[in-house]
């Protein structure tokens, strides 16, 4: 059990993280199975599950505890990428209302995030999330900590019925 843990990060996290390589095609922006699960967890459990989450990759990992529950930061030292993932709980006992997945990107690598890609990218996540789910894409620069980030966040919600 320990050593599956060890790995949850890569597991939910990684296959969230936006894949840009080949947004309409091959790689998968959003994997279903992996946000079936992130959604099937309480608060308490996704606390629990955080406090064991290691990068097998030997990215460094940091907890982000916030008062709707604890987000989980990866960043590898050697890219300048990250990734971070964010379950947003209304309470300790309910699946949370929604997941905010970031990828860090080192500044510069979107000289021109246009509407066309967002779309796409939307298009693509939704397609494999399916009907259960609601996808919306943004974009952001920030500069700070230098020397900067090209940030591409996916917020996933469960779909209204």
């Amino acid at each position: 059990m320990r050593a599956s843990r060890s790995v949850l990060l890569t597991v939910l996290v990684a296959p969230l993280m936006i894949m840009l390589a080949d947004v309409a095609g091959q790689e998968r922006i959003v994997n279903k199975q992996d946000a079936d699960r992130i959604f099937g967890l309480n608060r308490s459990q996704w606390e629990a599950e955080a406090k064991q989450m290691v990068h097998p990759g030997g990215w460094k990992v940091r907890l982000s505890p916030v008062n709707t529950g604890t987000g989980v930061m990866a960043f590898d030292p050697k890219t300048g990428m990250g990734l971070a993932i964010q379950p947003l709980f209304r309470d300790r006992h309910s699946p949370p209302e929604m997941l905010v997945v970031g990828s860090y990107y080192p500044a510069g690598t979107f000289p021109d995030f246009s509407d066309r890609l967002k779309r796409d990218m939307e298009a693509a996540a939704h397609s494999d999330l399916g009907p259960a789910y609601s996808v919306s894409v943004s974009f952001t620069r920030m500069a700070s900590p230098p020397p900067g980030f090209d940030v591409v966040e996916v917020t996933i919600t469960r779909a209204q019925r």
